[in-house]
């Protein structure tokens, strides 16, 4: 029996053509949480980029994963946050600085902040969540996620090599460090873990690369109709596409909308 479902947000539970959720989402979700299950949020965003989401993503989450596993968030309330190695954080910003690639850096203080002024950077944040962090230059704050613009091979292929305290996901649009073995699927263990729910227990949804270890280490992972190639090879169950009802349709697929006994 599923106990906790958590979702990836942009392309799976959160349309960006409406700025929302499709309405079938919305009755999933609830239906969901009124069986008893609890619903978990788990996102490459920060804390911080979610402030334009519609107002249900906070009602009905009993938990949001924020910064691709950096953070957990309980009742508003930062309740886990992984920090980078200080030797290595610096290390790499020493290079993202001397080359001038912008980067978006936070902090388990509440500090989200891009290093660049230019307009093209908070665009990129403006189509993707409605906002943009604020310019700062950061000085010698620890983090708990970083996210550098860089689309060079060989940048990256440098700032790769120092990574051996710590996680680098390359997505291509924008690459992102995280501490050492957390990831969105570290979120997961971790949450189950405050809730006492076993692994077997849970399901995972997603659409993108950054997903693969979220669903490949829930009970159930469920890949959206719109995702990635890869990620439907790695999922136990590939649904319709967000716009299609494909959250809904997966739930009702796996009757996890029948009431419990």
């Amino acid at each position: 029996m599923i106990k906790i479902a958590f979702f990836d947000i942009d392309g799976t539970s959160y349309l960006h053509t409406l700025k929302d959720s499709p309405n079938s989402t919305k009755v999933a979700l609830q239906k969901l949480k009124e069986n008893g299950i609890k619903i978990i949020f788990n996102t490459s965003r920060t804390y911080h980029e979610l402030i334009e989401l519609p107002n249900h993503f906070f009602t009905q989450s009993d938990a949001l994963v924020c910064g691709g596993g950096s953070e957990i968030y309980v009742d508003q309330q930062c309740i886990i946050a992984h920090k980078l190695d200080k030797a290595e954080q610096d290390e790499i910003l020493k290079i993202l600085n001397e080359k001038n690639i912008p980067y978006r850096w936070t902090t388990a203080l509440g500090d989200n902040h891009i290093s660049s002024n230019k307009e093209e950077i908070k665009q990129r944040f403006m189509d993707c969540y409605g906002m943009s962090p604020t310019y700062k230059q950061h000085t010698d704050e620890a983090l708990t996620h970083l996210l550098y613009f860089a689309q060079e091979q060989s940048i990256i292929d440098e700032i790769d090599k120092l990574c051996t305290k710590s996680e680098h996901l390359i997505l291509g649009f924008s690459n992102e460090i995280t501490a050492k073995g957390i990831t969105k699927a570290h979120g997961i263990k971790e949450c189950a873990e405050y809730f006492d729910i076993k692994p077997e227990e849970t399901v995972a949804f997603g659409d993108g690369v950054n997903d693969i270890e979220m669903l490949k280490l829930a009970g159930i992972g469920i890949a959206m109709g719109n995702a990635s190639h890869t990620l439907k090879t790695v999922a136990n169950y590939v649904t319709e596409k967000i716009e299609e009802d494909g959250l809904y349709n997966a739930c009702e697929h796996f009757n996890w909308f029948l009431e419990r006994g």
